[in-house]
């Protein structure tokens, strides 16, 4: 039987190296039990300076690359730069490389991932991912997710999405604030949210892993979820957690 296959989508100024780090949690979670893929994004934004977090984490190295899935350009309009290019790339990655399970995307990634959860579903409008044949996923795992806030995308937002989805929130982000993750929150149908005291980054609590191996177990055989704890939104301390940048 094949493992379930679940894309990994990074932040912005991140790469996938980077990802697989910040994801280590998550990682540790999964085990051999699925695959984890994680792309670079094409978009190249260049030098960003280091988190206090990165500075003090052994595992990171002094230089790594800074990629992005578009350039968010506001003037008279919004205009996501880059956007066509990566899209190129998702359906070339979902063709070649598919089927996946899943999604999990931090920041700039959880908002990729909710658009191609909108364009597999067949929400037709100036965005595509091309001639692919790809089922929905069967769940998308969110961290600090937002909204892309380009008015001609509006329609990727229109109507709720049927798919399973974890929402992880800082409730002191100040990168994505909670009430942008929240708005998203509200496009599916039965949103599980996990918001926790601290900002933009992906916990690496106890806490934290019990709520993903839970929400995972159903989507991913050889889980076990007895020991996931309860509860569709819970609260945690931000103890343990790596700084992430946006």
């Amino acid at each position: 039987m094949a493992k379930p296959k679940i894309l990994c989508l990074h932040g912005f100024g991140e790469s996938a190296e980077l990802f697989k780090i910040r994801t280590r949690n998550i990682r540790a979670v999964v085990g051999e039990h699925a695959e984890l893929v994680y792309p670079d994004g094409p978009i190249d934004i260049g030098s960003l300076h280091m988190t206090t977090g990165d500075l003090v984490d052994p595992e990171i190295a002094s230089e790594f690359t800074n990629l992005g899935w578009w350039w968010m350009r506001r003037g008279r309009s919004f205009e996501a730069r880059g956007i066509g290019k990566t899209l190129d790339l998702i359906g070339k990655l979902l063709t070649e490389q598919g089927p996946f399970d899943g999604i999990v995307g931090f920041s700039q990634g959880a908002a990729l991932a909710i658009v191609i959860c909108a364009l597999l579903a067949g929400r037709e409008g100036p965005l595509s991912l091309g001639a692919v044949e790809h089922p929905q996923m069967k769940f998308l795992l969110l961290a600090g997710a937002f909204q892309l806030e380009v008015p001609e995308y509006e329609y990727l937002y229109q109507g709720e999405f049927d798919v399973p989805s974890l929402h992880i929130v800082g409730a002191y982000d100040t990168v994505v604030e909670p009430e942008r993750s929240r708005q998203v929150q509200g496009y599916f149908a039965a949103p599980e949210v996990f918001e926790f005291v601290g900002g933009h980054f992906i916990p690496q609590s106890p806490k934290c892993a019990r709520i993903v191996r839970r929400f995972l177990a159903p989507f991913v055989a050889g889980l076990d979820a007895e020991d996931a704890g309860a509860g569709a939104a819970v609260t945690e301390p931000a103890a343990g957690a790596v700084a992430a940048t946006a």
